[in-house]
């Protein structure tokens, strides 16, 4: 909101203006699972789909 970013660019300037690491809990992905996610992503659904199926029973 404006009212937060006047006193950010008051007390630091334009740098002040760069977005910020939001507040609250950090990610529950590492870093690795985000890469093993986009790789998964990345090989469409019928991959995940043999794959899911071959898991079942």
């Amino acid at each position: 909101m404006v009212r937060d970013w006047v006193p950010r660019f008051n007390a630091e300037g334009p740098a002040g203006l760069i977005d910020r690491k939001a507040p609250g809990q950090p990610p529950r992905l590492t870093d690795a699972h985000r890469a093993a996610l986009a790789v998964t992503i990345e090989a469409g659904l019928v991959a995940v789909s043999i794959y899911a199926g071959a898991m079942m029973p």
